[in-house]
């Protein structure tokens, strides 16, 4: 009786025991079903998604870069990514066989395919990024041969391509595997990216395809498209002088050069030279080849592989933006635009340089490039001949704090706000510590450091009548069908100084250029020409025997003077030639694009009698064959000459296409038994002044065409190149070219 009355107590606490037991049996149950089912939802979601799902990424076109013209600069092709699922892979001889006809038709490694193949758990590896229509198609063909629709896979995408290669390369800027590196590729990359899509299929419980009710689409959308101001043509003959002035100047740090719309902002072209390819973005220039294999690093270092990279990011590198320059005399036009417009100057004021200015608070005098001095000049004079002293003299009449408004208003202080990656910011002195010394150096360009374009954009603000602008490279953004999405505004950020004093300055420069100035250089026949040349040290670099001997040679210009619609500048970082003034470096190359320019934009030459003498035409016909008396007569208006006897003509020099002065070329006809005979010895005329290159070559017998200035009547222009060499033989009438250049170095 007792046991059992013990045995009945015993069993509630069984009971509960086993009832506890199963509660914390089904706590445990629960919260695992809270953690798999609400906690881990998504990671256990996307594992059955995977296993029963395959999503293609669809990727979107990157949008488009035009000129202003609306010639694609920046475009797409179709390229496939040939990719591999591992875990599809049925066998080791499959994984061989497909290994084996990858690497036939792409190339690639065999061992690395069969590596990839060995992670049995993926579902994509990629074989290769950017295969070709070609290669896509033998890949295809070779799926459908072997049956390996479920091992192998092609994915289309686009590859950047870019149809004129080196064109305005630093300023589109270089695409990388996630989107834009540099210039507007980086600046826009937003816009230009677009949103990739998806197309998601399904699939049952072995395997197989479900229907394609099952299946999801979503489309990609394109990246927006950039029309850009750039002109190409504008371009074209920027880069052509870049290129020219690097060759002829070989400097160590590059060349840059900016053209503006002057009364807009627009840039029309912007170059740095040595450039790149943009399809071809990660190649060093031979320059850059040969400094790395000139540095004497083991090319399996580190060091030599960040070499290497410091090059390849200087030849992407903007300079117009991204470098800093002292900007020398071309700063010159700013300090007489701040004189003029307080009124504490004339052009007839006289001033007198003895080569030399003291100013108070610096031990020893600041000298003009002139050492000897220009003596007593007018004030136009002084700043046509950049005459240091005349300048410093207006900055300390102008005193600092007017000085530094002024300083501050033509956009020195600040960036220039240009839609473009990179710009740096300018150097100058806080004006807490401004005085008489910097307001002297100051007033001619030195110890204070802008970039090219900071420097452009105050120039375009005297051209322009006195409004700084803003400057830009994008003029809209667009959608495919067109319609505009964003669109550039161009206004005024201020108006810092009087349109009546510009105009006046655009009179004094023109005058410079036409007569003896210092920018005569930049001269151009039958335009009037804006210029002023600089030339200011480098004093953070020094030479080989550590002095500060290194110059930086530039050129700025508008035009025409009297209206002005494009402004350029040309800067040359540290020349190595023998005369590294801005008006032998810089200025003849800024004459020569003013040159093509100008008449490209609709500008008419209109000629001065003096400059009418000078005028090239250019040979219209080739009348080898014709009759005689045909050829005579298109040739009726100028100075020709017919050899031997007969009605047919046989040779003609100069040829079709060659360029000969319009009064006072010479033409050439053969008929009958005469031929031309390369009998004459050309002259060596190199050095020698203009006027006694023309006389001593048209005496032997050659048409000469004068390349370069020669409008000065007080100073001589010399012979730096003739077209053909020196000592040869040549054929009457032959066209030789001579380039010529004021070396007399007025310009500072």
């Amino acid at each position: 009786m007792n046991r059992q009355i013990e045995t009945n107590r015993r069993i509630p606490g069984r009971s509960m025991g086993i009832l506890a037991a199963c509660m914390v049996f089904w706590c445990v149950l629960i919260l695992r079903l809270f953690q798999l089912q609400i906690i881990d939802y998504e990671y256990y979601q996307n594992k059955v998604i995977g296993n029963v799902q395959r999503t293609t990424t669809l990727k979107a076109e990157r949008g488009e870069i035009y000129d202003t013209d609306m010639n694609k600069l920046a475009s797409n092709y179709t390229v496939y990514r040939v990719f591999i699922s591992p875990r599809d892979i049925e066998s080791e001889d499959q994984a061989k066989l497909i290994a084996t006809g990858l690497a036939e038709i792409l190339g690639v490694d065999y061992d690395k395919v069969m590596e990839l193949s060995k992670k049995v758990h993926r579902a994509d590896e990629t074989v290769m990024k950017k295969a070709s229509d070609v290669q896509a198609d033998a890949v295809r063909a070779f799926i459908l041969e072997n049956g390996l629709t479920m091992q192998i896979h092609l994915e289309a995408t686009t590859a950047r391509y870019y149809p004129y290669s080196t064109l305005a390369s630093n300023v589109i800027g270089v695409v990388g595997t996630d989107g834009g590196l540099t210039g507007l590729e980086y600046q826009y990359n937003s816009f230009l990216l677009g949103e990739s899509g998806k197309y998601i299929t399904s699939k049952d419980g072995v395997g197989d395809e479900m229907p394609s009710k099952y299946d999801t689409y979503i489309d990609a959308s394109n990246g927006a498209n950039l029309v850009t101001t750039l002109n190409p043509t504008i371009q074209t003959a920027l880069d052509k002088q870049l290129k020219q002035t690097y060759l002829d100047s070989d400097p160590l740090n590059r060349v840059t050069g900016i053209v503006m719309d002057c009364n807009t902002g627009a840039i029309l072209a912007m170059g740095t030279y040595p450039n790149f390819d943009l399809n071809s973005p990660f190649t060093l220039d031979e320059a850059s080849l040969e400094a790395l294999a000139n540095s004497g690093l083991d090319p399996s270092s580190t060091e030599y592989r960040q070499k290497q990279t410091e090059l390849l990011y200087t030849l992407w590198r903007n300079k117009a933006v991204t470098d800093l320059y002292e900007p020398g005399s071309t700063f010159k036009i700013m300090t007489t635009a701040m004189a003029l417009e307080e009124g504490l100057v004339t052009l007839n004021e006289q001033f007198h340089c003895s080569g030399s200015l003291r100013v108070e608070g610096y031990g020893q005098p600041i000298h003009c490039h002139k050492r000897r001095g220009h003596g007593t000049v007018t004030f136009e004079r002084g700043l046509q001949q950049s005459c240091n002293p005349v300048l410093m003299t207006l900055g300390l009449r102008l005193g600092e704090a007017t000085f530094y408004r002024y300083f501050q208003a033509f956009g020195y202080t600040e960036r220039t706000g240009i839609d473009l990656p990179g710009e740096a910011r300018s150097i100058f002195s806080p004006y807490e510590s401004f005085n008489q010394v910097s307001l002297a150096v100051y007033s001619f360009g030195q110890t204070f450091k802008v970039t090219p374009l900071q420097q452009i954009c105050a120039v375009a603000a005297v051209a322009n009548g006195g409004y700084l602008m803003t400057p830009y490279v994008v003029d809209r953004i667009i959608d495919d069908d067109g319609n505009i999405l964003m669109q550039h505004e161009s206004d005024p950020k201020r108006q810092v100084v009087s349109t009546n004093v510009c105009q006046t300055i655009a009179g004094v420069l023109e005058r410079g250029v036409s007569g003896d100035g210092g920018a005569k250089n930049a001269y151009v026949p039958g335009y009037k020409i804006a210029a002023k040349t600089g030339t200011s040290e480098v004093r953070d670099q020094a030479d080989e025997n550590g002095k500060f001997s290194y110059r930086v040679g530039s050129c700025t210009a508008f035009a025409p003077a009297d209206d002005p619609q494009i402004a350029a500048l040309i800067v040359v970082d540290t020349p190595m030639c023998e005369n590294k003034y801005g008006s032998v470096v810089a200025a003849p190359y800024i004459a020569d694009l003013m040159d093509e320019v100008l008449p490209y934009i609709g500008i008419e030459r209109n000629y001065t009698e003096e400059e009418l003498a000078k005028v090239q035409t250019t040979i219209k016909y080739n009348t080898v064959g014709w009759g005689t008396a045909d050829a005579v007569y298109v040739y009726r208006y100028m100075d020709y000459e017919v050899r031997g006897t007969g009605d047919v003509i046989t040779y003609q020099i100069p040829a079709k296409g060659q360029s000969i002065l319009k009064n006072g070329g010479k033409i050439i006809l053969y008929c009958g038994d005469a031929t031309p005979m390369a009998n004459i010895k050309v002259p060596d005329v190199v050095g020698r002044t203009a006027s006694a290159a023309n006389r001593i070559l048209s005496n032997a017998g050659f048409n000469v065409i004068i390349n370069g200035a020669t409008n000065s009547q007080s100073t001589e222009a010399y012979v730096v190149s003739q077209s053909i060499t020196p000592g040869t033989l040549a054929t009457e009438a032959s066209v030789i070219t001579i380039t010529v250049r004021y070396l007399d170095g007025t310009a500072n």
